[in-house]
């Protein structure tokens, strides 16, 4: 295969010269938005307003409830749910939001209207900032109060679904579900620990439940990325000068 004229010179470049220039085209492409690495190796959860982290207890491997509450801070909160499961899958069921009185306020908790195989549900955002593999979607014969649950098995990643709920500021609200998982890991992990961290060989496990602003992947900064470049297009010039 040819080497690029741009490398050889052929345009009256210096190899040291032609060297600085890879270097700015590299720092361009880090800096330019939707550029990405590779795919996902034991990610981070998403950052945000967790108010509950599975991480550290006990997996369930029958369906338990879970619960947990939040006071509300704006006139409308993004409930939102992150998974990662290696090994096996997560299934989602009767999720509700209320006062302490009154109806549900998550629209189509129990997941029982939307197309079987799609990743987000009626009523529900769906989003996968890293591109894990084996990501969620709406499964049938798998629920507790309906036919349907939720069914995620996100690899080395977290992806996530999220829906806005009206909520009046100060006041609390009180979240449940019913969570249940198909593996025979004991206990959850954020990431994970056995040497794994590319494959379904991994044994992260863990669920984490945001209640505020959608929740952010935990990636390094652009600033990073442009410190990195700058070292490096710095290093070239020294050499360039010796």
């Amino acid at each position: 295969m040819a080497r690029s004229p741009l490398l050889t010179g052929r345009f009256g470049f210096s190899p040291m010269k032609s060297g600085l220039f890879a270097a700015l085209i590299l720092l361009v492409v880090l800096m330019t938005p939707g550029a990405t690495a590779a795919g996902p190796s034991s990610s981070l959860p998403p950052t945000g307003p967790v108010i509950l982290d599975l991480n550290g207890t006990l997996i369930p491997h029958s369906y338990k409830l879970y619960t947990a509450s939040f006071v509300a801070t704006s006139a409308a909160t993004n409930l939102s749910f992150a998974f990662r499961d290696d090994p096996a899958f997560l299934e989602l069921s009767s999720v509700s939001v209320t006062t302490g009185s009154g109806s549900n306020l998550v629209s189509n908790g129990n997941f029982a209207s939307g197309t079987i195989g799609a990743s987000a549900p009626n009523g529900w955002t769906y989003l996968n900032q890293f591109g894990a593999t084996f990501s969620g979607a709406l499964t049938s014969g798998c629920g507790v109060a309906s036919a349907n649950c939720y069914y995620d098995g996100s690899v080395q990643a977290y992806d996530v679904i999220t829906q806005v709920i009206a909520t009046k500021i100060g006041s609390t609200y009180n979240v449940a579900f019913d969570l249940n998982e198909t593996g025979s890991l004991t206990t959850f992990s954020r990431l994970s620990t056995n040497g794994n961290i590319n494959t379904t060989a991994g044994n992260g496990v863990d669920l984490l439940v945001y209640a505020g602003a959608v929740p952010k992947v935990a990636e390094p900064s652009s600033l990073a990325v442009l410190f990195v470049g700058l070292a490096g297009l710095a290093w070239i010039t020294r050499r360039q000068r010796r």
